[in-house]
């Protein structure tokens, strides 16, 4: 190699060297507009469920002078869970173990109630919506893996009587569409404050009859989950079903929408209905008094209040050991602890005196959806049979 070549060579060298140099040590691009900065929320997980049922909530919230978290996994009437404050702005707290079920939560930033920001599941009730935490161990109420599923599909509807449109949800089994068959019908009521989505999603009601379904435990049926408050802050509490909107839509405009657009099948026997607390109440109103249309009826934590007892005895009394008797099932069920007892109680006396049987069951808790739950279960493998 001549020396004019090696100089060349040995130049190009240098400077190759420098200008890769200089590129390492230019500063990174500018962030694009408009994009934020990068924060511990970013990968933040909340809320986290341990092996031993022990839930971390946490909440990125840097601003913010105090964090708590309410929700059904508390104790009823007890204190938030409160949450620190680290030094990165993540706020977080670590619940007790928890029974296997569903939960309602949502935090409270510096009083004010919001929503996990890092979790999307959501239960809505008639005015606002909060966080859904699932701690399972494969209970009847589980995703299970590899378990046929059904459908739940958001249906809206027009309600000639109320002169809205409306929505409801409604739960079709594992093969339905394919089959040609037609199948019973649950009408299944939330209770007071909640609405069309809290059986769908807190309820669980299409993992517990998925479950039921596949371990051949209830035969395969439509659910309707219809939204039982017609205008907020919620329904009447009455004895009379004519005095509650909700008794028009549901015979006049929920029933004939789904038997008109579902494989609903039409032989007696096959309608069911059912309602927790303030759907209970809807449940006896009108599931007593139309016992020509439901042959089957479940009632969740719930009862008259003594004025309403009285009167719906004094204009229904004289029939109705008749009406009941129609009835292929009429089921009853609370919590242990449950504060509509002394309700449901007095109910069960009156029914005494007009000879109308009802199976009564009581589970574990209070006034709360581990007893729905399990009522639903329950009363799932009693239908249709």
């Amino acid at each position: 190699m001549n020396q004019t070549l090696a100089r060349t060579l040995a130049a190009t060298l240098v400077a190759t060297t420098l200008l890769t140099g200089a590129a390492q040590a230019q500063p990174p691009a500018a962030r694009p507009p408009g994009m934020p900065a990068p924060t511990p929320n970013d990968r933040l997980v909340s809320p986290e469920v341990a092996a031993d049922r022990r839930v971390t909530f946490r909440l990125y919230a840097p601003q913010a002078r105090a964090v708590a978290v309410t929700g059904e996994f508390l104790t009823w009437g007890g204190p938030p869970l409160a949450l620190t404050k680290g030094a990165d702005g993540v706020w977080t707290g670590t619940s007790d173990a928890l029974p296997s079920g569903a939960y309602r939560y949502a935090f409270l930033m510096d009083g004010v109630q919001v929503v996990d920001p890092r979790n999307p599941a959501t239960s809505a009730s008639l005015t606002q919506a909060k966080s859904l935490l699932v701690v399972s161990d494969d209970d009847f109420a589980a995703d299970r893996p590899g378990a046929p599923h059904g459908a739940i599909a958001r249906v809206r509807y027009a309600s000639p009587p109320l002169g809205v449109e409306r929505q409801m949800q409604v739960y079709t089994p594992p093969g339905y569409g394919r089959d040609g068959k037609t199948y019973p019908v649950l009408y299944l009521l939330h209770g007071g404050g909640d609405a069309d989505d809290s059986w769908p999603t807190v309820g669980r009601a299409g993992f517990i009859l998925d479950n039921l379904i596949a371990e051949k435990k209830a035969p395969p049926m439509i659910v309707v989950m219809p939204a039982g408050a017609v205008k907020p802050p919620g329904q009447p509490m009455t004895w009379d079903a004519g005095q509650d909107p909700f008794t028009a839509d549901l015979l006049g405009a929920v029933m004939p929408y789904v038997e008109a657009n579902y494989r609903v099948s039409k032989a007696p026997g096959q309608t069911a209905l059912a309602g927790l607390s303030m759907g209970g109440i809807q449940t006896l109103n009108i599931g007593l008094t139309h016992t020509e249309r439901f042959s089957w009826i479940g009632v969740f934590s719930s009862g008259w209040f003594p004025g309403d007892l009285k009167a719906f005895e004094d204009h229904n009394g004289a029939d109705l050991g008749a009406k009941a008797a129609r009835l292929k099932l009429f089921y009853y069920s609370n919590g242990e602890t449950d504060i509509a007892l002394p309700q449901a109680r007095k109910a069960f006396e009156m029914f005494d005196r007009h000879w109308v049987r009802v199976e009564t069951h009581e589970f574990p808790g209070g006034h709360e959806w581990s007893v729905w739950r399990a009522s639903l279960r329950d009363f799932a493998q009693k239908l249709f049979r």
